[in-house]
C-alpha cells in the first residue's frame, strides 16, 4: 500500500466507520496499524500526527491513539462557563482539584491586581475534563482576603457559581489573551501528553460589575480539542 498521507488518512477513517468506532474510543496499536498499511513507523506516526492536528484522531502517553470528539467551542469575547458551555455542546463535564494553597505570588500576579508585594492569594491548579477525557489545565488566583475560607468549597464544581452564591460576586465580563505556548511537566502530565507539547494559553482576566478584577485564570488546553468562533457585525 501507498505510504502517502491521503491513503493513510483514508485508512483511519474507513477503519473508523467500519469499526464503528465512537469518540474516545481506541484505534488498534501501531505496530498493527503500519503492518496493515504496510509502512514504517515513522512514516505511520508522522501521518497520525497530521491526523492529530487535524483534529480526527488524538494521542496520550502510554495509552495509543483515540477517536477524537467534536472540539469544544468557546467565543473568546463573551463571558465563559466551562461547564454550563460543556453542558450545551454536549459534553460531560468534570473538574480535579490538583492543588489548592496561599501564597504571596510573582510579580506578574500582583502587577495584575494592581496590589502590594505583600498581598497573599489562593492558588488554585486544577485539570477539566469532557466526557473524561483532559482537555485542560487551569491556573488560577484570587485573592486571599476577599475570598477568606474559599478552600472549604467543593472546588471540583463550578467556581463562577461558589463566588456568586457564598461572597455575593458576580463575574460581569472578562478579558482574555490567545497565545500558543509549550508545556511544562505540571501542565502536560494531568493532560497525558509529553512535556514541552504545545498547548492554546488563554489568559483570562474576570470581573466584576464594579471594574474589580476578581480572578485571574491561566487556561493550558490541548489545542486539537477546542476551536473558537467570533461573530461580527
Amino acid at each position: 500500500m501507498s505510504s502517502s498521507y491521503d491513503d493513510i488518512k483514508s485508512y483511519v477513517q474507513l477503519l473508523i466507520t467500519n469499526s464503528r468506532l465512537a469518540a474516545n474510543q481506541k484505534l488498534p496499536a501501531e505496530r498493527e496499524l503500519a503492518e496493515q498499511l504496510q509502512v514504517t513507523r515513522i512514516t505511520l506516526r508522522d501521518g497520525l500526527n497530521r491526523l492529530e492536528g487535524e483534529g480526527l484522531i488524538y494521542r496520550q502517553n502510554r495509552r495509543g491513539w483515540f477517536v477524537a470528539p467534536n472540539r469544544f467551542v468557546m467565543n473568546p469575547a463573551q463571558k465563559v462557563n466551562f461547564n454550563s458551555m460543556a453542558w450545551q455542546q454536549g459534553f460531560s463535564p468534570t473538574t480535579n482539584v490538583l492543588g489548592f494553597r496561599k501564597l504571596i505570588v510573582r510579580r506578574a500576579i500582583y502587577s495584575v491586581f494592581s496590589s502590594s508585594k505583600s498581598t497573599k492569594y489562593f492558588e488554585m491548579r486544577r485539570v477539566r475534563y469532557l466526557d473524561q477525557r483532559a482537555v485542560m489545565v487551569e491556573e488560577s488566583y484570587l485573592p486571599a482576603e476577599r475570598f477568606s475560607g474559599l478552600s472549604d468549597s467543593d472546588l471540583s464544581g463550578s467556581v463562577t457559581e461558589i463566588l456568586k452564591d457564598r461572597y455575593a460576586v458576580t463575574i460581569t465580563h472578562e478579558r482574555c489573551t490567545i497565545q500558543v505556548a509549550n508545556l511544562e511537566l505540571q501542565c502536560a502530565e494531568p493532560l497525558g501528553i509529553p512535556a514541552g507539547a504545545l498547548s492554546l494559553k488563554i489568559i483570562r482576566l474576570r470581573f466584576d460589575s464594579s471594574e474589580h478584577l476578581v480572578d485571574y485564570n491561566i487556561e493550558y488546553w490541548l489545542p486539537h480539542a477546542i476551536e473558537m468562533e467570533v461573530a461580527t457585525q
